[in-house]
C-alpha cells in the first residue's frame, strides 16, 4: 500500500525484506541478543520516520480522552482434571498420529478439536452431533439428487424404448431395459451411509451423558457465569463473544440449566435467563433486520431485564452498537488480534457513560495462551512501527514456534509447570477482586493486557543513537552513495560515452533530492499548535503542545533525512565528475600508436 502511495518509498520489497523486517523481526523476541535489540530499534525508528509522510494510524488511544476509563485483564484459567486428561489423550493418541509429517500441516483442525477441550468437555459431543446431522442432510441430498437422476434416466430411457418399438417393423425393442435397473442400484450403493471418521470418537470412553450437567469440567464457565451474576447485582450488561458457535450453544443450556434450577420465589429478573427477554444471541444466521432489533432493545434505557448478548467473534465483532454494556467477555482468543480488538469497540465508543471492563479468558499452559502471546507480538510490532513506541519483549522465539508444548499449572500436582508472568496486587476492578477471593483455586493469574503494550521510556534511543541509526541505514541503503562500478579501475572501462552518462545520471540524482529538500520548510512550534487546533478544538492546550512536539519531530527528522541525502548526493557528484575529467585528461594525453611502423612479433 505504501508503495501504491510512494513509489518506490521502500525499495524493492527484498530491499525491504533486508533493510526493514528481518532486523525488526530478529530483535522482537525476550531471547534477542542485545546487538539484534539495538539494531531493531535503530530499524524501526528509521522505518517511522519514513512512513511518517504518508502513513497516518489513529487507533482507539484517540478517543480515551473522550471517554471513560477502560480497564481490559487478561485472566489465565486452570484447566479442570478432565480437560487435561483428554488434552493429554488428544495430544499423545490423535495428534500425534501425523507427528512425523505434520509440522503444521494439521494445526489448524488440531486447534479446533483442542479449543473444544478448553471451553468444556462437552462442546466436543456437541460439534460431533452437529457434524452428524450435516453428514445426514448432504447424503438426504445426494439420495435425492441420485433419485431425481434415476427417474429423468428412465423416462429418457422409456420414451427411446417406445421410439424403437415404432421403428422396428418386426415390433421388437431395440433398447435394453437394464440400463435404468443398473443405475438404480448404483444410485442405492451411493446414498449409503458411510462410516465415521475414526478420530471423530476418540474422546467416547473419556466423556459421558453426565458431564453436560457439570459446569465445573471449565474453569472458564464457572467464571464466566459469576461475572454474569455479579454484574447483575450491579445493573452492568454484558456482552461474551466466541468463536465458535458450539460454545454459544453450551453457554445457552447453561443458562436454560441455571433459569430451571433458580429460586421460584425471587424476583422476576433475578437469576432469569429467557432467550430475547433476559439474554440475545448474534451469529452469522442472524437476520440484518433481527440484528438491529435486538440492538435496539439491548441498547434501550428502559430495558431492565435485557443484560446479555451472546455474539459469534466473526459476526458481530463489527458494524454494530452495543453501549448499553459495559463489560465484555472474549471467551476464546482469536488467530487475528483485530477481531478482538473489535469486540471491545462494540461498548468502547461514542455513548458509553461507565467504565469498562473486559475480560479474556485463556485456557493456562494450553495453544490457547500461545495464540494470545502471537497477538501481543503482533501489536507491539504494529506500535513499534507506526507508533515509534517501544514495547518490552515478552516472548521467546520457542513460545513463537512452539504450539503444542502442554504445560498447565495444576493444583494437585506439585511438579507441574508454574505460570511465569506476574499478577498484580489489586485490580481496579470490584468483580475481578471477588473473582480471585472466590475462585482463586480456578485463577492461575491475570494482568492488565495493555501493561504488555505499554511504552516504554526508558528503552527509548537516544538522540545520538537516533543519529546513528540514520548513518547506519544511509550506509547501507543510500542510493546516492557511490556504486562500485564507479571506482576508478571500473570507470577507465567504460567508453567516453558511458562515462558521460553516468555523469549525467549523478547530476540528475543530485537535482531532485535538491528539489525534495526545497519541498520541505521548516516551521515554528506554533504553526503546529494552530493547525491542530483547527483539526481538534476540543482538545487541551497541553495535548495540543505534546502533538505538536511529535508532528514536528517528525517533519524535522524527514527534513533531516532529505538534507543527508542531498549532501550524500552532491559529494558523490562531485567525486565522480573529478574521477571522469581525470580519465578524459588521460585519455586526450595519450598518442595513438601508429600501426605501420609498430613492431612485428618477433622483430627487433
Amino acid at each position: 500500500m505504501v508503495n501504491f502511495i510512494k513509489k518506490n518509498i521502500l525499495g524493492s520489497l527484498r530491499e525491504f525484506r533486508n533493510r526493514f523486517i528481518n532486523p525488526i523481526q530478529n530483535g522482537q523476541c525476550a531471547d534477542s541478543t542485545p546487538k539484534d535489540v539495538r539494531i531493531m530499534k535503530k530499524r524501526a525508528h528509521v522505518l517511522h520516520a519514513v512512513l511518517a509522510g504518508c502513513v497516518q494510524r489513529r487507533d482507539y488511544s484517540e478517543l480515551t480522552k473522550f471517554l471513560p476509563p477502560k480497564h481490559e485483564y487478561v485472566l489465565s484459567v486452570r484447566i479442570s482434571p478432565l480437560q487435561y486428561k483428554m488434552y493429554r489423550y488428544y495430544l499423545d493418541h490423535v495428534a500425534s498420529e501425523g507427528s512425523k509429517t505434520k509440522t503444521g500441516a494439521y494445526l489448524f483442525k488440531d486447534f479446533q478439536i483442542l479449543s473444544q477441550i478448553w471451553s468444556h468437555p462437552w462442546c466436543l459431543h456437541l460439534s460431533n452431533e452437529h457434524r452428524k446431522k450435516n453428514v445426514y442432510k448432504k447424503n438426504q441430498f445426494q439420495k435425492t439428487a441420485q433419485l431425481i437422476n434415476v427417474e429423468t434416466i428412465v423416462a429418457e430411457s422409456g420414451l427411446k424404448e417406445n421410439e424403437g418399438k415404432e421403428l422396428n417393423d418386426n415390433g421388437n425393442s431395440t433398447m435394453s431395459t437394464d440400463v435404468p435397473q443398473i443405475v438404480l442400484e448404483g444410485a442405492k450403493a451411493a446414498c449409503s451411509p458411510r462410516s465415521q471418521s475414526p478420530n471423530q470418537a476418540w474422546y467416547k470412553h473419556l466423556l459421558t451423558e453426565r458431564d453436560i450437567r457439570i459446569m465445573e469440567h471449565s474453569g472458564k464457565m464457572v467464571l464466566l457465569f459469576e461475572i454474569l451474576r455479579m454484574a447483575e447485582d450491579l445493573d452492568d450488561k454484558v456482552l461474551v463473544f466466541s468463536q465458535s458457535l458450539i460454545s454459544l450453544n453450551l453457554i445457552e443450556d447453561f443458562l436454560a440449566a441455571s433459569h430451571e434450577a433458580r429460586d421460584p420465589l425471587s424476583s422476576l429478573k433475578n437469576g432469569s435467563w429467557i432467550k430475547n427477554v433476559d439474554y440475545y444471541r448474534l451469529d452469522g444466521s442472524t437476520s440484518a433486520s433481527l440484528r438491529k432489533k435486538w440492538a435496539d432493545v439491548f441498547n434501550n434505557t428502559s430495558n431492565f431485564r435485557g443484560r446479555l448478548f451472546l455474539i459469534s467473534t466473526r459476526a458481530g465483532s463489527l458494524g454494530i452498537n452495543l453501549v448499553a454494556a459495559n463489560r465484555v467477555v472474549i471467551f476464546d482468543a482469536s488467530w487475528n488480534p483485530s477481531y478482538d480488538i473489535q469486540s471491545i469497540y462494540r461498548v468502547y465508543r461514542f455513548g458509553q457513560l461507565k467504565q469498562v471492563f473486559v475480560y479474556r479468558l485463556l485456557a493456562q499452559g494450553t495453544m490457547e495462551e500461545k495464540i494470545y502471546d502471537r497477538q501481543v507480538t503482533k501489536q507491539s510490532l504494529s506500535f513499534r512501527v507506526v507508533d515509534h513506541q517501544q514495547i518490552k519483549r515478552h516472548f521467546t522465539h520457542f513460545e513463537l514456534t512452539e504450539l503444542y508444548t502442554f504445560e498447565p499449572d495444576m493444583l494437585d500436582d506439585p511438579n507441574s509447570r508454574k505460570s511465569k508472568r506476574p499478577t498484580p496486587i489489586l485490580p481496579k476492578d470490584s468483580i475481578l477482586a471477588q473473582l480471585l477471593q472466590i475462585h482463586k483455586d480456578w485463577m492461575v493469574s491475570y494482568h492488565e493486557h495493555e501493561s504488555l503494550l505499554d511504552h516504554k521510556q526508558e528503552e527509548e534511543l537516544s538522540e545520538a543513537e537516533r543519529k546513528a541509526a540514520w548513518a547506519e541505514y544511509e550506509a547501507e541503503s543510500n542510493p546516492a552513495k557511490l556504486p562500485d562500478d564507479s571506482s576508478q579501475d571500473t570507470l577507465q572501462k567504460k567508453t567516453n560515452e558511458q562515462l558521460l552518462e553516468l555523469l549525467n545520471k549523478s547530476r540528475t540524482n543530485v537535482s531532485v533530492n535538491f528539489l525534495n529538500l526545497q519541498k520541505m520548510r521548516a516551521h515554528i512550534i506554533e504553526d503546529y499548535i494552530l493547525r491542530l487546533h483547527q483539526q481538534y478544538p476540543l482538545l487541551p492546550q497541553a495535548e495540543l503542545q505534546i502533538k505538536a512536539q511529535l508532528w514536528k519531530q517528525s517533519d524535522d527528522n524527514r527534513r533531516e533525512l532529505a538534507q543527508t541525502l542531498y549532501r550524500a548526493s552532491l559529494a558523490k557528484q562531485q567525486t565522480l565528475t573529478l574521477q571522469i575529467q581525470a580519465i578524459f585528461n588521460s585519455r586526450r594525453n595519450v598518442t595513438p600508436a601508429n600501426p605501420s611502423t609498430s613492431n612485428q612479433p618477433g622483430e627487433v
